[in-house]
């Protein structure tokens, strides 16, 4: 974890939770990092040292001023003055963690051999919101790699249930 990144999240997280503008900073932190990811050249632009900070900064606010909470575009302010703008990504992710702590939230990342369908997905959500008593996200991927089963990432947690961990087990009890 990078303490820049992670600096700027509980900071920008302190003001949010202050200003009861947590959903609308989330909102807003997405609306950037969707922006910057869109337009490479700007987020050089905002990093570079050969444009003057005044430059740098007018053509931040130019793009998001009354798009995103004043507070958030303090702290972007304060990452482009200080030359911190490649810790922006940790940023966006730190504080996404943050919110979603505060607000009860986990994420499970779920990985399939085939897609899941809607009904197993809801199933899903039902058993890993009673496991771990909280809203849980789902985020699904697919790897043809697990052969079959699932395999379930949640809060550092994994639960692997796919037919290749199945096989690896075997593999080592034989070898053993």
């Amino acid at each position: 974890m990078n303490t820049t990144s992670r600096e700027y999240a509980e900071a920008l997280f302190e003001l949010a939770v202050q200003s009861n503008l947590i959903r609308e900073t989330s909102d807003g932190v997405v609306t950037v990092e969707s922006a910057l990811l869109q337009m490479p050249e700007y987020r050089a632009l905002l990093a570079s040292p050969a444009i003057g900070k005044k430059e740098r900064l007018a053509a931040l606010d130019q793009v998001f001023r009354g798009k995103i909470p004043d507070i958030l575009l303090g702290i972007l302010g304060m990452m482009v003055s200080r030359g911190h703008v490649s810790a922006l990504k940790g940023m966006v992710r730190d504080y996404e963690e943050l919110a979603r702590d505060y607000r009860g939230e986990s994420v499970a990342v779920v990985t399939s051999a085939v897609p899941l369908t809607e009904a197993q997905t809801v199933a899903l959500r039902q058993k890993l919101e009673k496991k771990f008593d909280r809203k849980v996200i789902i985020q699904c991927e697919e790897d043809p790699d697990l052969i079959g089963g699932i395999r379930v990432e949640v809060d550092g947690r994994v639960i692997d249930g796919s037919i290749r961990n199945k096989l690896e087990e075997i593999k080592e009890v034989m070898n053993s």
